[in-house]
């Protein structure tokens, strides 16, 4: 069994969505090592989060890597595992990309992470925003944006780490589509919007007010602001 081998049915074994590199030592040498998760990274089984640290993916069938779980959750279990505790994690956007703000209170850490379109900063209580896309899903639904919705939805999965997959919350969907006035199939942007309620990033009522506000900004038709008492899950 090559060393690519052995370290997947490691991997498979070991529970949690993060792994050090430290965990892994006695596997092989540091060079043979280090050309293995390269492969599995290639193979969109691992995705490098920082310096000696993984988070497990599976490829989804374009062969991207796919998390388990959102970059809240990877970061608090990653931090976990170098020995810093995690208060709170915030998500924001700026210049187009996802910032997740970490809140580790008194503790300091150099260690630097992020992957892909997402960037780690690590915070004091004191500096933590009170705006930014999670800030901004608000109970109050009229705060929601009515432009740019799709952008917003994609960053928002993105920073999650979340992606479609077809579930029993299409059939909601379509129906909400239909409430809207709008009897068609669902486009990227409703995508998104299942699988962020399905992982429960999403409460019903701001499901339900993001697709219709997608879906009047497609058809250029001014969003209607209440979408109240029409018998949708909280």
């Amino acid at each position: 069994m090559n060393l690519d081998s052995k370290l997947l049915m490691s991997l498979k074994k070991r529970s949690g969505n993060v792994v050090l590199r430290r965990e892994l030592a006695g596997l092989g040498s540091s060079s043979h090592l280090s050309t293995a998760l390269q492969h599995l990274v290639a193979d969109g089984r691992l995705v490098r989060l920082g310096a000696g640290v993984y988070a497990k993916t599976s490829p989804d069938p374009e062969g991207k890597a796919q998390f388990a779980v959102g970059c809240d959750m990877l970061l608090r279990e990653a931090l976990g595992k170098l020995g810093v505790a995690v208060l709170d994690v915030t998500i924001q956007h700026e210049n187009g990309r996802s910032v997740c703000l970490v809140d580790t209170g008194t503790s300091r850490i150099s260690r630097k992470l992020g992957w892909g379109n997402i960037r780690v900063r690590y915070v004091g209580p004191h500096e933590k925003p009170q705006t930014g896309a999670a800030a901004s899903l608000a109970a109050d639904v009229d705060k929601l944006p009515t432009q740019n919705v799709g952008k917003f939805v994609e960053q928002l999965a993105q920073a999650y780490g979340i992606q479609y997959r077809r579930s029993g919350l299409d059939d909601f969907a379509e129906a909400v589509t239909r409430a809207a006035g709008d009897d068609v199939k669902l486009d990227l942007t409703g995508k998104l919007l299942v699988a962020l309620k399905k992982h429960d990033r999403i409460s019903g009522r701001q499901f339900a007010r993001l697709m219709a506000n997608h879906i009047r900004e497609i058809k250029r038709v001014r969003p209607v602001r209440g979408l109240r008492n029409q018998g949708l899950p909280a």
